[in-house]
């Protein structure tokens, strides 16, 4: 199997370099020079050489060997190309006898035949020609570090270390939230997960206004002293509409959730809507005039119109009771889930592959793809919520509150929301 490789060595200014080096080098020799003779080598003028506020020769060392040791690594990125047992060799310096050494000793670690695109790795060098070490990041949290013990290697998965600066920033919606949280400063993945959190109370499609302001404390992290990708949110406040909306990320008992300013678990068993990228285009009405049968009657559920293909997902876990092609629902999903809810999704294009009825589904999971089949006038969902048999309007209906923290817990939770002061601005 071919695994894509492109090399993407760090070009630095060597020229800049190596004249610091040499100038360092001489003055470490010159010093060495003049201790040397008889008529420097008195108390007095060692005292005024090597005192606390000249440099030292074992300082001029430190800083050779820095400069040097960023010349031992090699940084490489992944892309279309080669096999890596080739790069191994060609880049690591290490021959066939040590390739087939470390892919046999990494397998109980991991399979590099994986490798992905776009990810770095890195060999570390002290000779010239044979790399002691290789790291390569299997994504933003975890690396494989490998280091040369002779003939064998040693094959570790190590967390990535992060320097970790709290970064709050406050957002007001211009034009529309993903553009002006960027031009924040805001990482996609931080989009993303801002609204994932908040999924339970805002749709993001249909409900943000102009005008709403988004505050959020989270962590921005760096390794190298360059940027890496964020880490978690740690709090946020959605004003939308006018509303404030809360979410603290606080761990107990080793687990994290997010809970609102009450201390409310935030997760809840519905999310708002079933897809992104949509436009409602009928509402939940006991009276509309059908598209092709002209006949007035009641639509107890939600037409969101979206491309074809737009994956849809079910709002919350459950067991498909029901898949296939049903008449004027065209290929429709029915899930039947907790505390007597059911949901469906209607004129679907397709179904998400090994979906079966029986199947569980989890909050999140995709379940089929947008369509236009069965009686429909052009692509979009319909989508509808029943609660013990009886219409719910999946936009209005009020969900309990999650599980409250317990009171050993709200002291800790509490100071955590005041340091992060989104309550009171």
């Amino acid at each position: 199997m071919r695994i894509p490789f492109a090399l993407t060595i760090r070009e630095k200014d060597k020229k800049r370099k190596y004249v610091i080096f040499f100038f360092l080098l001489s003055i470490f020799f010159a010093l060495l020079f003049w201790k040397s003779f008889a008529f420097f080598d008195t108390e007095e003028f060692q005292e005024s050489i090597f005192s606390e506020n000249t440099m030292k020769v074992s300082d001029l060392q430190k800083i050779m060997e820095t400069s040097l040791q960023e010349e031992k690594i090699k940084e490489y990125s992944i892309s279309e190309g080669d096999i890596p047992a080739d790069v191994f060799r060609q880049y690591g310096g290490w021959d066939a006898n040590d390739v087939e050494a470390l892919l046999k000793i990494s397998e109980s670690v991991y399979d590099f035949s994986s490798l992905k695109i776009g990810r770095s790795i890195r060999f570390f060098f002290e000779e010239e020609d044979k790399a002691i070490a290789m790291e390569y990041d299997c994504d933003t949290e975890k690396m494989i570090s490998v280091r040369k013990e002779g003939e064998n290697f040693l094959v570790e998965e190590k967390t990535i270390e992060y320097h970790i600066v709290e970064e709050k920033v406050s957002i007001v919606i211009d034009s529309f939230l993903f553009k002006d949280a960027l031009e924040q400063g805001l990482t996609e993945a931080t989009i993303l997960e801002l609204s994932d959190i908040f999924a339970y109370a805002i749709d993001f499609t249909t409900e943000i206004r102009e005008g709403d302001v988004v505050t959020l404390v989270y962590q921005k992290r760096f390794r190298n002293e360059k940027r890496g990708p964020d880490g978690k949110i740690l709090g946020a406040k959605f004003t939308n509409g006018g509303k404030d909306f809360f979410a603290y990320y606080f761990q107990k008992d080793g687990e994290g959730n997010y809970y609102d300013n009450e201390g409310h678990i935030i997760a809840k068993q519905f999310l708002r809507a079933p897809l992104n990228y949509r436009q409602i285009t009928s509402g939940f009405t006991g009276a509309r005039l059908h598209p092709i049968t002209k006949k007035v009657t009641a639509h107890y559920q939600i037409d969101y119109s979206a491309p074809i293909g737009t994956p849809v997902v079910s709002t919350a876990r459950g067991v498909v009771t029901s898949l296939g092609w049903e008449g004027g629902w065209g290929n429709i999903v029915r899930i039947e889930h907790d505390n007597g809810y059911t949901t469906h999704y209607a004129h679907l294009s397709s179904f998400a592959k090994s979906l079966q009825r029986g199947a569980r589904v989890s909050q999140g999971q995709i379940i089929g793809y947008v369509g236009s089949t069965g009686w429909s006038t052009g692509p979009h969902l319909d989508y509808g919520m029943r609660l013990n048999g009886a219409p719910v309007n999946p936009l209005s209906f009020e969900q309990p509150k999650g599980i409250l923290l317990e009171e050993k817990y709200l002291e800790e939770f509490n100071r955590m929301k005041e340091k992060y002061s989104l309550s009171i601005e």
